[in-house]
């Protein structure tokens, strides 16, 4: 008699030879791939000629600090500043009334400076009222004279940054007083003295740092027989750095920075393979600087490169959400290196029409407001191993045999 089982073992028999041994990879070659993962490596060098830096995006009247230097760049810079009028009454129950100054307070902000010196000191002058957005040194420079001077503020050797601010009263509110052809405009130029050469980076209004103007006066109520404090708080409402040399570039290198600031914009020319099927694992910029970098020490800049979306030369739009940058220690004269692979993958490869293209710039906080600027070798070097470089290493494509 045959056994109920063996037929069922039997089918059971069948399946178990035909099974696959999915835990043993050598037993299914169809489902797995062919050959080794290789990591590429590979150097690409900008397109010649299309690498150029473009000056004018910000310019010192809208940069978010003023800068104040001795010297620092081979020349003196200066700030100036100009506040909006002050009446010379206040209204109180609908009747205009005059007041008497008491004091006046001027504060400065200081967002940056060798910490290691000391000894520093603001020299504030008085300025014609006139000043625009337009100012140049060589038109305030005859003001910044002796009997212009209205005090000099000390910067506290303890202090990094921070405020700063002087008190004058008494005698001293006749150095500051505006007369009535002013209009009640306040204006004023600022210079650094101190023992050695150094800069200042001084607030500025674009910042919500700018100088401030505050005046403490007495209110005379006669019908109220009684007198009221009164502060007249002002705070400039156009501010700038001058300086007596003007910006000049070498259209053969690329600058970033500088006032007004310039940014430098590189085109690259992706082989198909990467843009079409490569996994980026790395991607470093690579630049030259034709010297070490310049600038005020303890203060380093940021280096930023950002995607273009649309390659309009000077007037590309750039991505904001993906940044790369670096930072650049003053008197660093080696390579500088800047990773962008994020910046490759989503926004390089992430579409078919973008461009790879980049921008450098210093960050926003710092363009026309740095006494850094970076210049770079472009592929107008005569020496191929100056230019401007973008290693990168990548997966392709892994591939499968077929079934």
């Amino acid at each position: 008699m045959r056994h109920p089982n063996l037929g069922l073992l039997a089918a059971l028999g069948l399946l178990w030879g035909c099974q696959e041994k999915l835990t043993s990879p050598a037993d299914c070659p169809a489902l797995c791939p062919g050959g080794q993962p290789q990591v590429i490596d590979e150097v690409i060098t900008p397109i010649v000629g299309a690498d150029s830096s473009f000056r004018g995006y910000v310019q010192p009247v809208a940069a978010a600090a003023l800068l104040l230097s001795n010297g620092l760049r081979g020349f003196e810079e200066r700030a100036i500043m100009r506040f909006p009028p002050r009446g010379d009454s206040v209204g109180v129950r609908d009747t205009l009334r005059s007041y008497t100054i008491d004091s006046v307070a001027l504060g400065f902000t200081i967002l940056a400076r060798d910490t290691t010196l000391t000894g520093l000191q603001l020299l504030l002058y008085r300025l014609p009222p006139l000043i625009d957005s337009s100012t140049t040194y060589a038109q305030v420079d005859p003001a910044f004279i002796p009997e212009n001077l209205i005090t000099a503020v000390p910067v506290p050797d303890t202090l990094n940054s921070g405020a700063v601010r002087v008190l004058l009263q008494g005698s001293d509110l006749a150095r500051i007083a505006i007369p009535p052809a002013d209009s009640g405009v306040l204006a004023l130029g600022v210079r650094l003295d101190a023992p050695l050469v150094t800069g200042v980076r001084l607030g500025a209004s674009a910042s919500g740092t700018g100088g401030a103007f505050l005046t403490y006066a007495t209110l005379d109520v006669p019908d109220t027989g009684t007198a009221r404090l009164r502060a007249f708080p002002l705070t400039a409402t156009i501010n700038s750095s001058v300086a007596p040399v003007q910006q000049a570039d070498d259209t053969t290198l690329l600058a970033v920075g500088g006032a007004p600031s310039a940014r430098t914009l590189l085109r690259f020319q992706l082989p198909p393979r990467i843009r079409d099927s490569a996994t980026i694992v790395r991607a470093t910029l690579e630049l030259t600087p034709v010297a070490p970098i310049t600038g005020l020490p303890t203060d380093p800049v940021r280096l930023r490169a950002r995607g273009v979306l649309a390659d309009l030369g000077a007037k590309s739009p750039v991505e904001s959400g993906v940044v790369a940058a670096d930072t650049l220690e003053p008197g660093h004269s080696g390579p500088v290196e800047i990773e962008i692979v994020r910046l490759m993958q989503q926004v390089w490869l992430s579409e078919a029409t973008r461009p790879a293209a980049l921008v450098l710039s210093l960050a926003p906080e710092l363009e026309a407001a740095s006494f850094s600027q970076p210049v770079f070798y472009s592929t107008r070097a005569l020496d191929p191993g100056l230019w401007p470089r973008l290693r990168i290493s990548y997966l392709l494509a892994f591939p499968f045999e077929n079934p």
